[in-house]
C-alpha cells in the first residue's frame, strides 16, 4: 500500500496535466516524446545486463551489492559504446543539432534511468517502499509541470524531451546519494567474488536480457514502422493512446508487482508454494481492470477527445480497439517476474519471440500487402490487438501453470 500510494499519486500528477499537455503539443511532437522514451527504455535495459532485477534474490546484502557494483561495471561499457554510436551516426550524416540534442539528451537520460532501475530494486530488497514512492513522484511532478511551462514557451519537442531528463535526473537523486553511502559502507570488493555471483545469476544476462530487448526492441521498431508505413502523426495517437492504456499498469500493476516479486522471492527461499498468492494476485488485477477498460471500450474516442481536446478523438478510436488486448496485459505484467523467480526464463523467452513476431507481421507485413492509409492503419490494429489478446491469455494459464511446478533446477 505505501509503494501503490506513491505510485497512484505520481500518476494522478501525470492524468491531471496530460489534459493540459495535448492542447499545448500536437500529435507529432508527442509522437518524438514516444520515440525518445522508446529507446531510453531500450538502452538502460540493456546497460545494465538486467542484473539490477537480481538485487532482491540472494540472502546477503554483501552479495546483492556487489552485484549492484557489476549492474554500473557492465553500464559504463555499454553507455560509452552507445555514445560512440551515436557520434558515429551524427557524424555520418547531414549535420543537425535536432540529432544531436536528441542523441545527447537520450544517453544522458538512460544514466539516470539506470540509477532509477538499481536504486529501486535495492530498496524492494531492504523493503524501504517509501523511497520508492518519493521517487516516483518527485519524477512525475517535475517532468510534467516542467513538460506544461517549456510548451507555453513554444519550445515544442525538445520541451518534452528535457523536461523528462530533468525529471529523470531529480528522481535519481536519492538512489544516487544512497549508492555513495553503500559504497563507502561495503569498501572494496574482489573481482572474484564479482565474477563468482555474475555468473551464479547469469540467467539474467543470457535469458532474461534478450527476453526484455526483444520486448523493448520491438517497441522501438514499432514505432518506426508506423512512421515509415504511415505518418508521424499516427504514431503519435497511437502512441498516445498505448501509453494511456498502460497507465493503469504503471498506477496499480507496477506496484503491486514489485512487492509481489519481493514476496515471492522469499516465499521460494523458504520452499513454499507461490500459486495461491499469484492466483489471489490475479484475481485482484482482474477486478480491478473491468470497469476503467470496459469504459475505454464502449466510449473511449469521445471520452478522449472531451479529455484531451477534439485533435485526440482519433487516439481514442484506437483506444477501443487496444482495450481487450492492453487489459490483459495490465493482468500479465506485474507478474511478469515469475520466470525469473522460478528460472523459467527460457521458456518464457520463446514465448517473447512468438508474441514480438505477431506484432511485427502485422505492423511491418500487413502495410505491405493490404495498404498504407489510416483505415488500413485501423484494420492493422484491430488484427494486433486480436492476435496479442489470445497470446496473453495463454501466458496468464502458462504462468499459473509453472508457478504450481514450482522452481526448476538450474543445470551447473
Amino acid at each position: 500500500m505505501v509503494l501503490t500510494s506513491g505510485t497512484v499519486i505520481a500518476q494522478i500528477i501525470s492524468y491531471l496535466i496530460t489534459p493540459l499537455l495535448t492542447r499545448i503539443y500536437s500529435t507529432e511532437e508527442m509522437g518524438d516524446l514516444g520515440v525518445y522514451m522508446r529507446a531510453v527504455g531500450f538502452i538502460s535495459a540493456l546497460a545494465t545486463a538486467r542484473y539490477e532485477l537480481s538485487l532482491p534474490l540472494p540472502k546477503n546484502d554483501k552479495h546483492s551489492f556487489i552485484l549492484y557494483r557489476l549492474s554500473l561495471k557492465i553500464a559504463s561499457y555499454i553507455l560509452l559504446a552507445c555514445a560512440f554510436i551515436g557520434i558515429i551516426y551524427i557524424l555520418a550524416r547531414p549535420f543537425s543539432w535536432d540529432e544531436v540534442i536528441f542523441v545527447s539528451i537520450t544517453l544522458l537520460s538512460s544514466v539516470f534511468l539506470i540509477m532509477i532501475n538499481l536504486g529501486t530494486n535495492w530498496s524492494i530488497r531492504m523493503k524501504q517502499f517509501n523511497k520508492i514512492s518519493y521517487s516516483k513522484i518527485s519524477n512525475s511532478l517535475s517532468s510534467n509541470l516542467l513538460r506544461w511551462i517549456f510548451g507555453w514557451f513554444g519550445w515544442g519537442s525538445f520541451g518534452l524531451l528535457f523536461a523528462t531528463l530533468i525529471g529523470f535526473f531529480l528522481s535519481s537523486l536519492s538512489f544516487v546519494k544512497e549508492l555513495l553511502q553503500l559504497s563507502k559502507g561495503h569498501g572494496s570488493i574482489s573481482k572474484k567474488k564479482m565474477y563468482v555471483l555474475g555468473r551464479e545469476y547469469r540467467q539474467f544476462p543470457f535469458v532474461s536480457l534478450p527476453h526484455t530487448l526483444i520486448d523493448l526492441g520491438r517497441d522501438l521498431l514499432v514505432a518506426t514502422l508506423i512512421i515509415s508505413f504511415f505518418s508521424k502523426d499516427i504514431f503519435g495517437s497511437f502512441n498516445h493512446s498505448y501509453t494511456i492504456l498502460r497507465l493503469p499498469l504503471m498506477v496499480i500493476g507496477a506496484s503491486i508487482g514489485q512487492v509481489f516479486f519481493n514476496r515471492c522471492s522469499v516465499m521460494i527461499n523458504e520452499g513454499k508454494e507461490i500459486y495461491p498468492l499469484l492466483r489471489k494476485t490475479m484475481i485482484i488485477l482482474f477486478a480491478l481492470s473491468i470497469i476503467p477498460f470496459g469504459m475505454i471500450f464502449f466510449i473511449g474516442e469521445p471520452l478522449f477527445a472531451f479529455v484531451f481536446g477534439s485533435e485526440w478523438g482519433v487516439s481514442g478510436y484506437y483506444s477501443e480497439i487496444m482495450s481487450i488486448w492492453l487489459m490483459f496485459n495490465f493482468l500479465i505484467s506485474p507478474v511478469s517476474n515469475i520466470p525469473i523467480i522460478l528460472n523459467r526464463q527460457k521458456e518464457y523467452f520463446i514465448l517473447g519471440l512468438v508474441g514480438t513476431a505477431m506484432q511485427l507481421f502485422c505492423f511491418g507485413v500487413m502495410p505491405l500487402i493490404i495498404g498504407t492509409t489510416s483505415q488500413d492503419f485501423i484494420t492493422i490494429l484491430w488484427a494486433v490487438s486480436f492476435s496479442q489478446s489470445a497470446y496473453l491469455v495463454f501466458g496468464v494459464f502458462y504462468a499459473l501453470y509453472i508457478s504450481k511446478k514450482g522452481r526448476k533446477k538450474l543445470v551447473t
